[in-house]
């Protein structure tokens, strides 16, 4: 976070431009806005599965809390109050017969979000039509995001102010009302208690590596983008630790939100939490619905925690698209006047690449892209960016930045942390993650070879930006290799702050040794 931040301050410059500080390593910048291209995409379509629930939250009788709807089997049932609404037949009696013949019972909840939300198909290979009530979702979370933009930085960080805030105000309603449930205790005990057992798993500490790279925005180029646009002489250190310490603190208030009900519908169920929880979009969009519909006006609390869900899921969407804005105007400075057009241009694109994953199979091509995204792509890249910044751009020069930007040293156990601790731990966790890297599956289904082929193509797009801008790199500069390997990792010229003002004075730069004269007129 530290690092991220301050080599984009310095240079008010995002992932697209900034890596003029090593150029041989520009394709890191390109395989984060890639990155963040693809996540984007299916990041948004998540955002219009809220807007959806949204919607039909404001229905007389909530859809996912019965069992009555055309779109439902004889199998469906409610989970908390255990009887088959459509033939008020108490499940206990039913589940031997139901076990009997081997059917597969499920909840008013699930029926909803596969029949009704989804109509999903058996597989991958079977990709079925659009669902046009989510397309028209889709079109207005982009729209949204547009509208959030049009302006740039200008009305993003008005629109933050509230989409920041206002999930804070949600999720505590929420989490008063759920600790006036009958089991709310015993589902904060299961969220704190520690199951030291599960520490001794590889799996555990590469699942929290990738959780922290999603909910700290790290690795993807949305912090180095927000960080161009900081004061000069912003204190990054301090600003690391704030968001970090926030983004723990936040992630654990939303954990006890979520596991109060948990526990109540546990309880309410007579079965185990394990058996509550589901992995993916289940908790979401399966169980705390299922949960909130049971409560006393459920229109009310549905709403809130869609609305929740989507203001939290909008911020981070908004940091996506100014990550690639910002890259196109950083590369081509001509298109700042602009800046509207661009950023329609890269909305348009993201929808239309995001009907994808709204036919009847189109949560397969979801769990696809986000499984080798999130265990492939992003760790290599966040090591590669501080092996280099640590390494080759050097901890002398990074630290002389942050002491021209603040007046203060960075000191030695930052060094450590930046140079050693994290660029090998990350390479660790990542070489671990492949070993015990499974194929993609959803549910219990597997998925055919050609599919997970392309999974893995997707996962090399963020990567493969990086040789092929060495060897461009390598073949613009003159002499022989090693000359050329020397001058490609050495800062351009335009390698300084983007205003005058914030250089002491004009021999700053040359006392620290950034760019000497014969460097230039190599790089010219």
């Amino acid at each position: 976070m530290f690092t991220e931040l301050t080599y984009s301050q310095w240079s008010n410059l995002g992932p697209g431009r900034v890596w003029i500080c090593c150029p041989l390593f520009r394709g890191i910048g390109f395989g984060m806005i890639c990155l963040t291209g693809i996540v984007s995409i299916y990041y948004n379509v998540i955002l219009a599965w809220a807007l959806y629930y949204l919607v039909n939250s404001f229905y007389p009788t909530i859809p996912w809390s019965t069992c009555t709807n055309g779109y439902n089997t004889e199998h469906c049932y409610t989970r908390i109050h255990q009887t088959y609404l459509n033939t008020s037949i108490n499940t206990t009696v039913l589940s031997p017969i139901v076990d009997a013949l081997n059917l597969t019972r499920k909840t008013a909840t699930e029926e909803f979000w596969e029949n009704k939300v989804l109509e999903i198909t058996d597989g991958i290979g079977n990709p079925g039509g659009l669902r046009w009530q989510l397309v028209l979702c889709l079109l207005a979370a982009w729209g949204i995001a547009f509208l959030c933009l049009i302006k740039g930085i200008e009305t993003s960080g008005k629109v933050v102010y509230v989409a920041a805030t206002v999930p804070y105000v949600f999720l505590t309603i929420l989490l008063i009302r759920g600790l006036l449930f009958d089991g709310a205790s015993e589902g904060l005990l299961y969220f704190v208690k520690p199951r030291w057992d599960q520490l001794w798993k590889f799996s555990t500490w590469g699942d929290a590596a990738v959780q922290i790279f999603y909910s700290a925005g790290l690795g993807w180029g949305g912090v180095a983008t927000l960080a161009s646009y900081n004061n000069f002489h912003n204190n990054t250190k301090r600003d690391s630790i704030i968001l970090l310490v926030l983004d723990g603190l936040t992630s654990f208030f939303a954990g006890c939100v979520i596991f109060v009900t948990l526990g109540f519908m546990a309880k309410q169920s007579g079965v185990a939490i394990d058996d509550v929880v589901a992995q993916g979009p289940g908790i979401a969009f399966m169980v705390y619905p299922e949960a909130l519909a049971s409560l006393p006006l459920p229109q009310l609390w549905s709403v809130l925690f869609f609305l929740t869900l989507f203001t939290v899921g909008l911020d981070s969407q908004m940091v996506h698209i100014q990550t690639m804005t910002g890259a196109v105007f950083d590369n081509f400075p001509r298109t700042n006047k602009k800046k509207t057009i661009v950023t329609l241009i890269v909305c348009i694109a993201g929808f239309l690449l995001g009907l994808t994953c709204l036919t009847q199979g189109g949560i397969y091509v979801l769990q696809l892209m986000d499984w080798y995204v999130a265990s492939v792509s992003i760790m290599i890249l966040v090591f590669m960016e501080m092996f280099v910044l640590a390494w080759i751009y050097g901890l002398n020069r990074l630290g002389k930045d942050f002491e021209m930007m603040t007046g203060n040293s960075l000191g030695i156990l930052w060094k450590i942390g930046i140079g050693l601790t994290t660029p090998f731990a990350l390479l660790f966790v990542w070489i671990f993650s492949l070993v015990q890297h499974s194929p993609v599956t959803y549910g219990d289904q597997s998925y055919p070879k050609w599919s997970i082929g392309i999974g893995w193509m997707i996962a090399l797009i963020s990567l493969v930006p990086i040789p092929v801008v060495m060897v461009y790199t390598l073949t613009k500069e003159k002499g022989n290799f090693f000359e050329r390997l020397r001058h490609s990792v050495k800062p351009l010229p335009s390698w300084r702050p983007a205003n005058d003002e914030d250089i002491n004075d004009n021999a700053e730069l040359e006392k620290l040794n950034y760019v000497s004269q014969e460097e230039t007129k190599t790089f010219v």
